[in-house]
């Protein structure tokens, strides 16, 4: 198991650097009466990689859903028939503790075009205690499906946008409690703020460097 693996955030406190996000996410799925909903949750433009996608598509999928009922898939495998399956599974209930389902699209810029159609008839409107969360390092544009139009489709999602900026401090200072909880730290706050700038704020890529000792004194 990989440091990324094995630290990534399991609550809201521990997901650091992107608090517009959650702010905005938690209004949505503690409102009283939140029963559905979809997610397109991207981190557009340079130096996109890294800064916390797919984790916090996690923290909102198993806030509502049992792990059982959380299905990861990455855009490209995702087809017409990959959202009628969806769809057929949507309609059976979830007998967890919790009372959703929940779909993550990685890469959803990459879902087919014949996907993009049926997903509008999907979520307009989503069965109850459903919801789909796709991530993305592209922004909801004209080109993003390519000759489909895009705006019915993010009318449909709430459009969540991390920022890639201003992330060093926070970064850095949850990175060197990961590499004290395993060993591997050694160095002063100040060389992990440099790292994570070395890096482009792209905590995998700090965990990577952490995980190969990188941090440590000789």
């Amino acid at each position: 198991m990989t440091l990324e693996q094995k630290h990534r955030p399991q609550t809201w406190e521990q997901y650091v650097g992107q608090p517009k996000a959650v702010a905005k996410v938690r209004r949505i799925i503690e409102r009283p009466g939140f029963d559905r909903g979809a997610f397109w949750i991207e981190a557009s433009g340079a130096n996109n990689s890294g800064v916390g996608k797919t984790t916090l598509a996690w923290l909102i999928a198993r806030q509502l859903a049992d792990d059982f009922f959380i299905t990861e898939l990455s855009g490209s495998k995702v087809d017409k028939r990959a959202v009628e399956d969806i769809e057929s599974a949507a309609h059976l209930r979830a007998w967890g503790s919790k009372p959703f389902k929940v779909w993550i699209i990685n890469e959803s810029h990459a879902i087919s075009q014949g996907a993009v159609d049926a997903f509008l008839t999907f979520l307009d409107p989503l069965p109850p205690h459903c919801v789909v969360i796709f991530t993305t390092t592209r922004s909801v544009d004209e080109g993003l499906f390519g000759d489909h139009d895009s705006g019915p489709f993010a009318s449909r999602c709430h459009q969540i946008t991390l920022t890639n900026q201003g992330l060093a401090e926070a970064f850095a200072a949850r990175a060197r409690d990961i590499a004290i909880a395993e060993g591997l730290d050694g160095e002063a706050l100040e060389v992990y703020v440099k790292r994570v700038k070395a890096r482009k704020n792209n905590m995998r890529a700090v965990l990577m460097d952490i995980e190969a000792g990188e941090m440590l004194t000789e």
